[in-house]
């Protein structure tokens, strides 16, 4: 493979990646409002569902087996993210509007929480900062086939946020579902059902973690909270924090 096509593959998985999930953003701050019934409510669950049970399936052994065998191994995680990416933007452009509100905040409260939405948003761009995001999109092992470099072993970070908590990034999009000077009925559901297929895949993912970490993850475990921060950051005893975030070497859920 040359540079050009590692250069493509990074552009595209880039792109597939983030475009949808600001897509998603923008929506849930400035859309979703409507008139429909709980027809529609139904339909955006069972839409939802679908996208989360594939989402799930992909992320199996057995499937990164069979993708494996398709693709190659170096394409089975950038595969898994551009999926991820297209079939989220699949469930946008299902999504159906919602009647009602919970609340409509107006004047300094809504502006207070539209900053504080935005903090959010920010504060999840900071955290992919402190891992490496190319392995996250699967990009980094087809660099290391191009440049031939070997790829660096999964390793703990506790580097940054990750020294207040284990899951920094989750933390960020919850705080960007609930957190907003409307929270209209298409949206309160979008929350509740990305929260309880979050929380899901949390849990998952603390189990793939503390299979390629070992003891070293229970240690993290033991002194750093899962969600809420701790008010100073921790650090591994006896070891620099380096800069290879854990959950960006496997997928979750």
């Amino acid at each position: 493979m040359t540079r050009t096509t590692y250069l493509a593959f990074a552009i595209a998985a880039r792109v597939l990646t983030d475009v949808p999930l600001l897509w998603m953003f923008v929506l849930i701050h400035f859309g979703l409002r409507g008139d429909g019934s709980g027809v529609d409510a139904l339909w955006n669950a069972g839409a939802f569902t679908a996208w989360a049970v594939l989402h799930s399936l992909l992320a199996r052994d057995a499937a990164r087996r069979v993708l494996s065998q398709w693709l190659g191994a170096d394409f089975v995680r950038i595969a898994y993210v551009v999926v991820a990416g297209l079939t989220l933007a699949l469930l946008l452009l299902a999504w159906r509007p919602v009647s009602g509100e919970l609340w409509h905040a107006t004047g300094a409260v809504a502006w207070v929480l539209s900053a504080l939405y935005v903090a959010s948003l920010v504060g999840l761009v900071l955290v992919t900062s402190h891992f490496d995001y190319a392995e996250f999109l699967g990009v980094r092992t087809i660099k290391s086939r191009v440049t031939g470099r070997p790829p660096r072993p999964p390793a703990l970070s506790v580097e940054g946020p990750y020294g207040y908590c284990r899951h920094p990034m989750y933390l960020a999009l919850l705080a960007a579902f609930w957190v907003g000077p409307v929270m209209s009925s298409g949206r309160l559901e979008l929350a509740a059902l990305s929260t309880l297929y979050l929380l899901v895949g949390l849990r998952l993912e603390e189990r793939n973690l503390r299979r390629e970490l070992g003891p070293e993850y229970d240690l993290y475990c033991a002194n750093v909270p899962m969600l809420i921060p701790r008010r100073t950051p921790w650090r591994v005893p006896g070891r620099k924090a380096n800069r290879q975030a854990a959950e960006a070497s496997g997928t979750h859920s």
